[in-house]
């Protein structure tokens, strides 16, 4: 079996995971000639006149634009991770412990980035001036550790706390959430999704679904589906 055989569902989650970051460092630019310039600049966004009557600005600074997108980047892989295993629960789906950790990891590199973008920008103190910062200042250093110790040597030093550290994920998302709602951002999608992933992990409903198996439930009624139709075009 080739590689690209055995790994191709970890391949899809790298390219996923890299994909929007072409879009962000297509804004940078390194300075090497003018010292009294900022090493990394960004390129400004001019935006459509029915956008700009919208926001009431022409313009948005490049750095804002890679703050929002690594931010919002960084929760969307946040909650992904942690809906793996509902819908393990759910459907009966094996989970890849390498697609887990491929996924784990563009979490902390876009939580890296969104933590480096924003210090380069306001100042490493500016995240203890308010209190949206400071819970993402928090959850960035959880999920940062986390994402460090996703591997296995990391498991066999730690061996129990393992999995008492990473259990602290669910606090991460708490805080981010509340950075998200603090700051009036988008977010009933993520806190829906949060929610449902904790419903669907408490016993008696996790125990339902493992009971039901609706994974073989919806294989036969798509097979009932395609038989039915077959009949019908006999017919």
């Amino acid at each position: 079996m080739s590689f690209l055989q055995k790994n191709w569902s970890w391949l899809i989650v790298c390219v996923l995971a890299l994909f929007p970051l072409i879009k962000i460092f297509s804004l940078i630019s390194l300075n090497f000639e003018y010292p009294e310039f900022d090493f990394i600049l960004f390129d400004d966004i001019e935006l459509s006149e029915q956008l700009a009557l919208k926001t009431g600005r022409d313009i948005i600074p490049g750095i804002e634009v890679a703050i929002e997108q690594t931010g919002e980047w960084a929760i969307r892989w946040l909650i992904a991770v942690l809906m793996i295993t509902p819908f393990k629960i759910v459907f009966g789906t094996k989970s890849n412990l390498f697609v887990r950790q491929a996924m784990g990891i563009s979490c902390g590199v876009y939580v890296f980035l969104h933590a480096f973008f924003f210090m380069y920008h306001e100042g490493f103190l500016s995240i203890f001036t308010d209190l949206p910062l400071i819970l993402s200042g928090i959850s960035a250093v959880i999920i940062l550790a986390l994402t460090i110790t996703s591997n296995r040597r990391s498991m066999k030093f730690l061996k129990r706390h393992w999995k008492t550290l990473h259990r602290l994920v669910y606090f991460a998302a708490i805080l981010t959430i509340a950075h998200v709602v603090l700051l009036n951002k988008d977010w009933e999608l993520y806190s829906g999704l949060f929610g449902l992933g904790l419903i669907v992990r408490f016993g008696p409903v996790r125990q339902f679904f493992q009971t039901q198996n609706l994974k073989v439930v919806l294989l036969n009624q798509f097979k009932d589906v395609g038989f039915l139709t077959k009949i019908r075009r006999l017919s």
